[in-house]
């Protein structure tokens, strides 16, 4: 997770490289220091992920868009950073010294600056990669390869900043966001993913248990029972991506569900290029693969449903009546707004 301009270059140095590698990307997000960041702002880096990613494409000229999961640790239902060490399909890692190692107990230089700490361990990407493959070796998993940025941008070095004097004006000292009246029962605090997974098992993303990735304090407030999100995810960019990902983080990860409406081809047809929209079980797919990949202890609760009016799901009498959020992008808060309306009157 970044806090300075430094963090942000080295972040967009490592898409930069690792789009060029593969046309499948899991990105990782650490969340790891003395204070764990607010759910508002693990949910507000995800979309600015996207939305890097979106650029890297564009400046690398590359004609698809790479297939990509941003895992924040500590989102609500995301998969942790175990599983993905474990993914019969994962075959490099790509960081940098200065950002991967043993110990990161911030962002900024935490490889180069804790590999001789005693108690802190070694090395940077190279130790971290040769702990995987040891790991996956037991597991009779293929190795990975270590994909190191080179070169390193100047502005992601902390050394080069302070030798030259370089200071970031828009640079500026988080606080926590969430706050609360010394309650604890506002607060919903979990750190039980080591303990309810069992990462001593093999990798099965089916068997995946419904704890959050992390210890985080969470307002409750934060956190649904039955949430809906709707659109046409035709193509599933990065900008459906980001909604999807922050309708799952709205989700009780105990007991909450989440239904996933997509429109029907009928409804699509006055939209610019609809002949070129795949067909609603194709898009239906697409939404169903990602929303999987991103929270498999989800599975059981996540419903892909076909949307054949304005309202939906949480419009339709005797169904409608538990849904207790919709998750919508800028563009379509009108549309919840007229759903309650709907709502209001007819359930």
């Amino acid at each position: 997770m970044p806090s300075t301009s430094t963090d942000k270059i080295a972040n967009e140095a490592i898409l930069f490289q690792a789009v060029q590698n593969t046309n499948k990307l899991s990105v990782v997000l650490r969340a790891q220091g003395e204070k764990h960041p607010s759910l508002a702002r693990l949910r507000r880096y995800v979309g600015e992920v996207y939305s890097s990613l979106w650029d890297v494409a564009m400046a690398s000229g590359t004609p698809d868009f790479c297939d990509v999961v941003v895992y924040p640790q500590n989102l609500p239902n995301a998969a942790p950073e175990q599983w993905l060490h474990h993914a019969v399909d994962l075959d490099s890692v790509c960081s940098h010294d200065s950002i991967c190692g043993w110990v990161s107990s911030s962002a900024r230089g935490r490889g180069l600056q804790f590999q001789s700490n005693e108690g802190d361990g070694f090395g940077g990407l190279e130790a971290h990669v040769h702990a995987l493959n040891a790991d996956r070796a037991q597991r009779k998993l293929s190795s990975l390869q270590a994909i190191t940025v080179d070169p390193w941008p100047l502005g992601a070095s902390a050394a080069s900043q302070k030798e030259n004097f370089v200071d970031w004006l828009d640079d500026e000292h988080f606080e926590e966001e969430n706050t609360f009246d010394g309650n604890d029962d506002d607060l919903f605090v979990d750190d039980s993913i080591i303990d309810e997974c069992d990462t001593t098992e093999e990798f099965d993303p089916e068997s995946a248990c419904d704890q959050l990735g992390g210890a985080s304090i969470i307002t409750r407030n934060a956190l649904y029972e039955k949430v809906a999100v709707g659109g046409t995810f035709d193509g599933m960019h990065y900008g459906h991506r980001k909604l999807l990902t922050l309708a799952v983080s709205s989700v009780n990860p105990r007991s909450g569900q989440l239904t996933v409406g997509v429109t029907i081809d009928d409804m699509l047809q006055h939209k610019k290029f609809a002949e070129e929209i795949p067909p609603l079980k194709e898009r239906m797919a697409q939404a169903k693969a990602f929303v999987y990949r991103l929270a498999p202890g989800m599975k059981n609760r996540i419903r892909v449903v076909a949307i054949s009016d304005e309202y939906g799901p949480p419009g339709t009498e005797g169904a409608g009546e538990d849904f207790d959020a919709l998750v919508l992008s800028h563009e379509t808060l009108e549309n919840g707004d007229l759903l309650n309306q709907h709502r209001i009157r007819t359930l």
